[in-house]
């Protein structure tokens, strides 16, 4: 009985009961715009053990929430922000969600609350326990994956250190977003030999290095993120003469705990060197895949990388002092990045 009566409480929720003396007309429904529905990365925030009508609230009273989707079952309210466009891969088929949009719904008093109190920038709207109304200072959170989305939130943004939240990492994580051009999140970067890059395997699984100079992001991140969608990958190098060359791969992906490099569809003016370390398994000096003869240890010589029986033709994570190898040239700076697709 009790839980049978919680859900009836529940439905109740879902018609959004008008509390406030300004407004006691009695109740009103929102019209869901998708049933067993949500949309998808473009996520504000989330919030859970909430209402239906305080999820509401908390959309409409922020002028940057566009939607939300609320799951009745688990209480979970997520906001979200409106891209530039959208597309029908945007929306993920989940039962027990609601997609509402509340646009069309501001500037209505019924449903707007606010609406004769507005606050000052960078505060919001918040509902009082006495049924009134009251502006707080927003700490809001664009939880963004990657750089790319980051990007499509705020043309403005520049070149900089950003906290993303990719998939199974509710923490955050801290990248450096190269915004030109889309936006692009850099996993690699060389420049001057001040950082080293002759570590051990938890080392490039967890990343290393400062973001501002030169680090690498780390493995299971790339797993992370790649896993979370299609990208695609660049390469930028500029050779002793200070000219710039580039490589693009229109696929990118790192797969399984041994990290396996997932690459094709090149373009570019630097060479297709890459393609040969397709479908190989990261190696580092204490995790050695292959020994070619003459050389030794691919990654003990060449490298922490996805080498091949013949070690390949691309080293940018050798010893600096013999410079990085993209064949059939060496190069003093690298700087590897990738950008969504999806």
């Amino acid at each position: 009985m009790l839980f049978i009566f919680g859900r009836l409480l529940l439905l109740l929720g879902n018609m959004l009961l008008v509390s406030t003396e300004q407004y006691k007309s009695g109740i009103f429904r929102i019209n869901p715009d998708r049933l067993d529905t949500k949309f998808d990365r473009y996520r504000i925030s989330t919030f859970e053990n909430i209402s239906p009508r305080m999820c509401f609230d908390k959309c409409i009273r922020r002028p940057r929430c566009h939607s939300y989707n609320y799951n009745r079952h688990l209480l979970r309210c997520e906001m979200n922000y409106q891209p530039p466009y959208v597309s029908s891969s945007d929306f993920l088929n989940e039962v027990g969600f609601i997609y509402v949009e509340v646009d069309h719904y501001r500037g209505d008093p019924l449903y707007d609350t606010c609406l004769g109190n507005p606050c000052k920038p960078g505060e919001i709207c918040e509902g009082t326990n006495d049924g009134g109304v009251v502006c707080v200072k927003e700490y809001e959170v664009i939880d963004e994956d990657d750089c790319t989305n980051l990007k499509k939130l705020n043309i403005r943004n520049e070149s900089g250190v950003y906290t993303i939240y990719p998939d199974k990492t509710a923490e955050g994580l801290q990248v450096f977003c190269d915004m030109t051009n889309g936006g692009w999140t850099v996993i690699q970067r060389r420049i001057n030999g001040s950082e080293n890059f002759h570590r051990n395997w938890v080392e490039y699984e967890n990343g290393f290095g400062n973001l501002q100079h030169e680090f690498w992001l780390g493995n299971k991140y790339l797993n992370i993120l790649t896993s979370s969608g299609s990208y695609k990958l660049r390469v930028e190098l500029v050779d002793t003469n200070g000219n710039m060359y580039y490589a693009e791969y229109s696929t990118f992906a790192i797969r399984s705990s041994n990290y396996i490099l997932t690459i094709n569809g090149y373009s570019g003016n630097a060479g297709n060197m890459m393609q040969s370390n397709n479908e190989y398994l990261f190696s580092t000096y204490d995790r050695e895949r292959y020994y070619f003869h003459g050389i030794g240890s691919c990654a003990s010589s060449s490298g922490a990388w996805w080498h091949n029986p013949n070690c390949g033709n691309v080293y940018l994570n050798r010893d600096y002092s013999n410079q990085l190898y993209w064949s059939p040239n060496n190069y003093i700076k690298s700087a590897m990045m990738i950008q969504s697709t999806t």
